[in-house]
C-alpha cells in the first residue's frame, strides 16, 4: 500500500517538473519571439522616418527649381458621345454650360471620362519660386521632427547631429521666409547631409545606405549650383561616382539582383559629371534629376 503511494506521489512529482519545464520553456521562447518581433517593428519604423525625411527634403530641394522627378503626369479628359449622331467629341472639363446647351437643342449626350499621360518638362526655366508651398512643407516637416528625435536618440545618435539637423531646418525655415533661395539650397543640402548617418545606425540594405550617401553628395552639388561654384559642383559629384565606381567593380555584387540598377547609376553618375564642363545649369538639372531618379530606385 505504501509502495503504490510512494509511487503515485513520485509520479505526480515527476508530471509536475515536466509541467513546469514545459511552461518556462515557452514562456522563454515566446518572450524571445515577442521582443524579436518588437525590434523588428521599432527597426521598420525608423527606417520609415528616415524614408520620410529623404522624400521630404529631396521634394523641397526640387521645388526651388521646378524640377518634377516624374517625366509625366495624369491629364483627365471627358469624351461625350451624341446618342443621336454616334460621334464623339473631346472637350475639357471647363465647358461646364455644355449639358444645358444639349437640352435646348434636344440632343442627348453620355459623357466617358479618359486618362491619358502626358509628357512634363523637367525644369521649367524662368519660373517663379512657389516660396508658398516650400514654406508650408517646411512647416509640417518641422512639426513631424521631433517624434523622429526621440527614435534618433533611442539608436545613440550623437547629440550633436541631432542639433545639428535642428539648426539647419531652422535656417532653411528662415531663408525660406526671406525668399533666398541659395541660402534655402544650402541649408536643406546640410539637412539631407545628415541622412547617410541616421540610416547607418540600422541593420539595412548595402545598397540603401550607399544610394542615400551618393544623393547627399549630388543634392550638395545642387546648392553649389545656385551660386555657380563650379568646382565644388565638380567634386561632390566626384565623391558620388568614386562611390558607385567601388560598386560596380565589387565582385561580390555580380549576381546581385540590383546589379544592373547598380550600373545604371554609375553611367547617369558620370553623365551628370560630364556635364559640368559646360557649365550649363539647365543641363546640370537634367543630368541631375535622372541620377536621382536611379539612385531613388536603389534607396
Amino acid at each position: 500500500m505504501e509502495n503504490k503511494f510512494m509511487n503515485t506521489i513520485i509520479k505526480a512529482i515527476i508530471f509536475v517538473a515536466i509541467l513546469f519545464s514545459i511552461v518556462f520553456v515557452l514562456s522563454i521562447y515566446v518572450k524571445s519571439f515577442g521582443s524579436s518581433s518588437e525590434n523588428k517593428d521599432i527597426e521598420k519604423k525608423y527606417e520609415d522616418e528616415i524614408r520620410y525625411l529623404d522624400i521630404k527634403i529631396l521634394s523641397l530641394v526640387n521645388y526651388l527649381n521646378n524640377i518634377d522627378l516624374q517625366n509625366y503626369r495624369v491629364v483627365i479628359t471627358k469624351v461625350a458621345t451624341e446618342s443621336d449622331t454616334g460621334s464623339s467629341s473631346e472637350k475639357t472639363e471647363q465647358n461646364t454650360n455644355e449639358t444645358e446647351d444639349n437640352a435646348e437643342n434636344g440632343t442627348d449626350k453620355e459623357e466617358t471620362t479618359l486618362t491619358k499621360m502626358e509628357e512634363e518638362t523637367i525644369v521649367q526655366e524662368n519660373n517663379e519660386v512657389d516660396w508658398k508651398t516650400i514654406e508650408g512643407e517646411l512647416e509640417i516637416l518641422c512639426s513631424t521632427w521631433p517624434s523622429i528625435v526621440l527614435d534618433l536618440y533611442n539608436k545613440d545618435i550623437k547629440s550633436e547631429d541631432i542639433v545639428g539637423f535642428s539648426d539647419a531646418l531652422d535656417q532653411a525655415i528662415i531663408n525660406a521666409e526671406n525668399k533666398d533661395k541659395n541660402m534655402t539650397a544650402m541649408y536643406l543640402a546640410k539637412l539631407y547631409g545628415y541622412l547617410p548617418t541616421f540610416l547607418g545606425k540600422i541593420q539595412t540594405e548595402e545598397m540603401k545606405q550607399e544610394a542615400i550617401e551618393a544623393k547627399s553628395y549630388i543634392v550638395n552639388a545642387y546648392s553649389y549650383v545656385q551660386t555657380d561654384d563650379w568646382e565644388r559642383v565638380d567634386s561632390e559629384v566626384e565623391r558620388a561616382r568614386n562611390l558607385f565606381s567601388s560598386l560596380v567593380n565589387d565582385p561580390s555584387l555580380i549576381n546581385s539582383a540590383k546589379k544592373y540598377n547598380i550600373n545604371k547609376s554609375y553611367i547617369v553618375i558620370e553623365e551628370l559629371k560630364n556635364s559640368i564642363s559646360s557649365q550649363d545649369k539647365g543641363i546640370f538639372y537634367m543630368k541631375y534629376k535622372d541620377a536621382l531618379e536611379e539612385l531613388n530606385v536603389l534607396s
